[in-house]
């Protein structure tokens, strides 16, 4: 199969890594420096986004703000190419699909890995295995197209799951961004409120519940953005988890923490 991938950063590199064993890849970026790494790593690339075609799928992976201008791009000249992207948040581009040209064929395909590195320098083949995909149907999707996206997510390595971009989103909010902004709340919280070298005094823990303060911003804050309404949905049910924590706390009430602590175990032990 001749696959092209739109952005060669973390994600799409890692699926040209991951794909060039099994298919044809050919990618390009806008960064220079992201085409000669690519490149140099044995990857078939072309100079512009045109150049990508034809081809049997288009992967578009790059920056979310670019997802739809890149497949509004690809939409007019892809003939019989399936599209597909790997947004984290779907809603934009279910919106597009349901105006897109009635020829397109367009399924969203998001894997659920990533690493604090960005950037074709931090992609491996390796990031993407036994990971879930999220396959998301569009208006513009039909059965040969979804089997083409579980077909690529297979061949890189993956685990496939079919849901709907509402459930996709709601999904993602709270297993990538609330972590996010947790991570990001007890990372300052260490930095600002204890003294002395967090680093040397802290076990595994910390480290572990805050490697995702690591995320580049940008990309951090677009996806809080993107999905504002299902992220604040979540934060608010966790807020108030935090608020019986706190009260429980403050009336010496170790009965109410138990409780609430055996839940949360209870809850971890279903996720394993």
């Amino acid at each position: 199969m001749n696959v092209a991938i739109a952005g060669l950063g973390l994600i799409g590199g890692s699926l040209a890594l991951a794909l060039k064993e099994r298919h044809h890849v050919t990618g390009f970026d806008t960064d220079p420096n992201a085409r000669e790494s690519a490149r140099a790593a044995g990857i078939d690339v072309v100079e512009t986004l045109e150049a990508l075609l034809p081809a049997d799928a288009v992967i578009v992976a790059t920056p979310i703000h670019a997802v739809v201008p890149t497949l509004e791009a690809l939409a007019l000249r892809a003939g019989k190419a399936v599209l597909l992207d790997v947004a984290s948040v779907r809603a934009p581009v279910e919106a597009f699909a349901a105006t897109a040209p009635a020829g397109c064929r367009i399924v969203g395909l998001h894997p659920m890995a990533g690493r604090s590195g960005a950037g074709f320098g931090a992609a491996s083949a390796e990031l993407l295995m036994h990971r879930p995909f999220l396959v998301v149907p569009t208006a513009r999707s039909d059965t040969a197209a979804m089997a083409l996206a579980g077909t690529l997510a297979r061949d890189a390595g993956g685990e496939v799951t079919v849901c709907s971009a509402a459930q996709h989103d709601r999904i993602v909010a709270v297993l990538s961004a609330v972590p996010l902004t947790f991570a990001a709340a007890l990372a300052l919280t260490g930095a600002e409120t204890v003294d002395g070298n967090l680093a040397s005094l802290s076990g595994p823990g910390f480290g572990d519940s805050t490697r995702l303060a690591l995320t580049s911003p940008d990309l951090g804050s677009a996806m809080l953005l993107a999905n504002a309404e299902n992220v604040r949905a979540a934060l608010a049910r966790a807020r108030t988890i935090l608020d019986e924590v706190d009260r429980a706390i403050a009336s010496g009430d170790a009965a109410a923490l138990n409780a609430i602590l055996e839940r949360a175990a209870q809850a971890r032990r279903a996720l394993s």
